[in-house]
């Protein structure tokens, strides 16, 4: 059985956008919350050379029947041809925490 929690990967070049983009994710209710990694270093092979970037990491959080929403606003919003959309489903580990998320939650749909 799927896990009614996720965690959705993405990443973005400019921190401004990273943001703008979280709070309409969390105004729009399709997220819990989501953390932005600063200036991580994306290390790929590109016309046969090793090329180093830097972007933000965006680790979302966010209930499984949601999935669908993000990835369509990611795609949307996102200024890249082919954002990285990596969804994992999760249990949010401890007890106390997966009850403060259902909590805020409830609190944020009222």
């Amino acid at each position: 059985m799927a896990s009614e929690d996720i965690l959705v990967f993405t990443t973005i070049g400019d921190r401004d956008m990273a943001e703008e983009h979280i709070t309409v994710m969390l105004e729009q209710g399709i997220i819990t919350s989501a953390t932005i990694f600063p200036e991580v270093e994306l290390l790929y092979i590109w016309e046969g050379k090793i090329t180093v970037d830097t972007e933000n990491k965006i680790l979302i959080k966010a209930k499984a029947e949601h999935y669908t929403a993000i990835e369509e606003y990611i795609m949307k919003h996102h200024p890249y041809i082919a954002p990285e959309i990596i969804r994992l489903d999760v249990s949010f580990g401890s007890p106390a925490y997966k009850a403060f998320v259902l909590e805020k939650i409830k609190r944020n749909a009222g």
